[in-house]
């Protein structure tokens, strides 16, 4: 399509050219213009492909409008025609100077007016293309540009890496020595990095020594025109170790056919070259090797003796080599055994000239005791005939480690049972076999229940010793063809790898938990430990070890909640929970970077002047698809997964928060106690934890107390004793909870920094009804108040249990008599409302 703009103030002739230009050809569109300026608007935003213009008109001379346009962008180049009625040239020149491409005499002949008009678009056309043409090729052409010199910097990029990946030092200099590159291993060599090297000299960046000579070597290159090679030189390198470097000197020519550069590249063969001296070395140690080899050596000839060495003769408890060719053949010293096929005499052309790859046989000495050697063979000329030399190291050493290591990879250190990883062995070979024969097998997955405390309690050499015992009672109420495995820490697991149906396994249970129903004697102690076992049976449980192994666990853990000493059968429920306990720790992994953790805080209050006297910190966990969640939800998941400890952190660092904020704002001081983890109990690290959040809060460390447990306090008491002193040097209060649940041993209890004990809820909800808890809350309470301990009871919810407390001297209590625990705003509204009415009294 084609746009005709025309311009003329006589609408008739606008009319006849408007015509004359739709017979042009047949893709023209015509807009015709009276007013030359609102023409000049039009092709402003429109380009035309051809302008006709009267050359008189009464707003705008054609000379006027023909230079209007060509000032503007869109009528840049377009063909104009000039109708004038004029005949003059002055005119015409004028219009020409303008920018007019061609005239027509008025009145405008029809024919005349297309032919012309229908050549201009034409050639305009393809001016058009040739400049569309021209743009395309000039991008393409920058295209092409740009993608040479993108091709020309990865190619230098990839030159570079290349030269600084070569394991040599590489270098140009110029005629005068001024340094032009060095790779990067040149610069870690000399430790060259950072230095401005493009503007030195070889002297000035290495020294007068190694420069000079170099540039003596540089100067001969460029005198020769040749390179030079084999140059060898010692010297040091940056950490002043003696270095051997091989260089090559080769003229670099430039575009004038001149030599501009001298490439040096030099290799470091220290190592060759003391390989190549402890070839010489060898060779020297060789040629003394009959007379004093730490080796045996023997050569024989159609299987009889006829040389050995001092140590061959050792090796077999002889005191004489010359015993050992008196033999009458070497066949006397080999004994055949499951693992060796014993001496086979070598036979020509089975050796090569080259010792024959090590191997071991089981050999007999002089004594008659066994030992094992490595033997290696070759043919050898010995005094002008074909023989065989063997060289011969006694091995039995290295057997014995290697056995022992065989035992560790496979065995159990502490029991001697078979670990983990051939426990799954034997469990693939039995399900395998199971499945071919068309029979059943059963894993019993077996943990001690309360052994952790003992461990702790009584140390790991008494654990381990418990260990060694348990083994002993599982290990007899099994078969011979069963497996009994520690998988670790105290977890067994017991493969059964015959039975006719999964109720045959009960009998082994039974008496394994009939075993374990007699207490261990332990040193002077006795200590009752039962077991949880959880039973998976193949093929009907699953295929594979993993699985069956998986599946026996989670049976185990169901046989815990059901109360221990019992076991229980796998069911497919259990993956339930099991997928539920990694849903569990799918968003705890998130709960601190999501800030879904929270802290309540309740009261403790002084039961004789009914005083606030501080808080206990507990956590609680608001999770959007899981809702709001107790500690004992997701706190032994915190525990096993090691998560507890940056938990642990941030409630510390909250809690002295809070502590702070209270202070400044006028708060009456209080005691805030957050519970410890054993797995934040690193002894300095949490001294140091605890230091750092208090400073950060200005919180006084008497205003803190942390709260342990006694398996945790006993875990390392060395190191506990240590960090809790430390603590008590700061002014940091610590508090024992959960007292009278655990094993710690009250002697040790003297010795440590305990500022209160905290009786267990357990005790305290039936200290109205059961004398024994009654006893044990009275012994705790005199013991305490003996060593100058205050006691805090946990989980008072009525009246009488306060009372009952109270007047056996209990210092403080918390519960539900005085408030759950609260959000940060409501447990202030509530210590607010507790100073003004003391609501409970005595």
């Amino acid at each position: 399509m084609a746009l005709v703009v025309i311009v003329d103030d006589q609408a008739i002739n606008l009319k006849i050219l408007e015509r004359f230009a739709q017979a042009a050809q047949p893709d023209v569109v015509v807009r015709g213009f009276t007013a030359p300026k609102a023409a000049l608007q039009f092709i402003a935003s429109q380009p035309p492909d051809l302008i006709v213009t009267d050359f008189v008109m009464p707003e705008m001379s054609g000379e006027e409008f023909i230079t209007a346009c060509r000032q503007l962008p869109s009528a840049q180049g377009v063909p104009i025609i000039v109708v004038t009625a004029y005949e003059d040239r002055v005119f015409r020149y004028r219009a020409l100077d303008a920018g007019a491409s061609e005239f027509l005499l008025s009145p405008v002949d029809g024919r005349e007016f297309c032919t012309r008009a229908r050549n201009l678009l034409s050639l305009w056309h393809h001016q058009k293309l040739l400049k569309s043409r021209a743009s395309d090729l000039k991008e393409a052409l920058e295209a092409s540009v740009r993608q040479h010199a993108e091709a020309i910097r990865l190619s230098e990029e990839n030159l570079r890496r290349v030269v600084n990946t070569v394991p040599a030092l590489i270098r140009a200099t110029g005629r005068s020595g001024r340094i032009l590159f060095l790779n990067s291993v040149h610069e870690d060599f000399f430790d060259l990095n950072g230095a401005d090297r493009m503007i030195l000299a070889q002297t000035d960046l290495f020294g007068e020594t190694y420069g000079r000579r170099h540039q003596d070597l540089d100067d001969q290159v460029i005198e020769a025109g040749a390179p030079l090679f084999d140059i060898e030189e010692t010297l040091r390198d940056r950490k002043d170790d003696e270095r051997v470097l091989l260089t090559t000197k080769a003229p670099l020519y430039g575009h004038d056919g001149q030599i501009d550069q001298i490439v040096t590249v030099s290799l470091d063969i220290t190592e060759r070259k003391r390989g190549e001296q402890a070839v010489r070395e060898s060779e020297e140690r060789f040629r003394s090797l009959v007379e004093g080899s730490v080796l045996g050596i023997v050569i024989e000839r159609d299987g009889v003796p006829i040389f050995a060495n001092r140590t061959f003769a050792r090796i077999f408890g002889y005191d004489d080599p010359e015993e050992i060719v008196a033999l009458p053949s070497l066949e006397r010293l080999f004994a055949k055994s499951d693992h060796s096929q014993g001496y086979i005499a070598p036979q020509p052309g089975h050796f090569g000239t080259s010792p024959s790859d090590a191997h071991e046989l089981k050999c007999v000495r002089k004594d008659g005791g066994f030992i094992w050697v490595e033997v290696q063979t070759q043919e050898v000329s010995w005094k002008g005939a074909f023989a065989f030399q063997s060289t011969v190291a006694d091995v039995t050493l290295r057997k014995a480690y290697e056995d022992r290591l065989q035992r560790q990879a496979n065995f159990d250190e502490v029991t001697g049972l078979p670990n983990r990883m051939l426990a799954l062995d034997r469990l693939r070979s039995a399900v395998v076999s199971a499945m071919r024969h068309r029979h059943k097998g059963g894993v019993l997955f077996l943990d001690l229940d309360q052994f952790k405390k003992i461990n702790d309690t009584w140390g790991h050499a008494t654990g381990d010793h418990l260990l060694k015992m348990a083994a002993d009672r599982i290990r007899s109420c099994v078969r011979e063809e069963d497996t009994v495995a520690r998988l670790g820490g105290d977890e067994f697991t017991i493969i059964l790898p015959n039975i006719a149906s999964s109720a045959h396994t009960e009998p082994v249970v039974h008496k394994i938990l009939s075993a374990f129903s007699n207490p261990f004697v332990l040193d002077l102690h006795e200590a009752f430990v039962t077991a949880s076992i959880g039973i998976s049976v193949f093929p009907d449980d699953g295929e594979d070890a993993a699985t069956l192994m998986q599946n026996a666990d989670a049976a185990m853990y169901r046989a815990k909640e059901q109360g221990r000493n019992t076991f229980h059968y796998f069911t497919a429920e259990m993956n339930e929970v099991a997928r539920e306990r990694m849903r569990l720790e799918g968003h705890l992994v998130h709960a601190l970077d999501r800030s879904e953790f929270v802290i309540h805080f309740q009261p403790i209050v002084d039961i004789r002047s009914h005083q606030l006297a501080g808080a206990e910190a507990l956590l609680r966990w608001r999770n959007p698809q899981l809702g709001h969640m107790m500690p004992e939800r997701f706190v032994p998941l915190a525990e096993d997964t090691g998560l507890i400890v940056a938990i642990g952190q941030w409630v510390l660092d909250e809690a002295c928060r809070y502590l702070g904020a209270w202070r400044r704002s006028g708060l009456p001081q209080l005691t805030l106690a957050v519970n410890v983890s054993s797995r934040q109990w690193n002894g300095r690290g949490l001294v140091n934890s605890v230091a750092a959040a208090l400073q950060r809060y200005g919180v006084p460390p008497h205003c803190l107390e942390l709260e342990v447990t006694e398996g945790c306090l006993m875990s390392d008491l060395g190191e506990t004793a240590a960090a809790l002193r430390e603590l008590d040097r700061m002014g940091v209060r610590l508090a024992l909870d959960d007292f009278g649940t655990g094993y710690s041993c009250l002697s040790h209890l003297k010795q440590l920094p305990v500022d209160s004990l905290k009786i267990d809820k357990s005790f305290i909800a039936n200290v109205l009804q059961d004398a024994g808890d009654a006893t044990v809350v009275e012994a705790i309470i005199a013991m305490a108040h003996r060593l100058g301990i205050r006691v805090i009871a946990e989980g008072v919810e009525k009246i009488e249990q306060l009372e009952y407390i109270r007047v056996r001297g209990c210092d403080l209590a918390q519960g539900y008599i005085f408030s759950p625990a609260l959000a940060a705003d409501e447990f202030r509204d509530w210590c607010a409302e507790w100073q003004r009415s003391r609501r409970y009294a005595l």
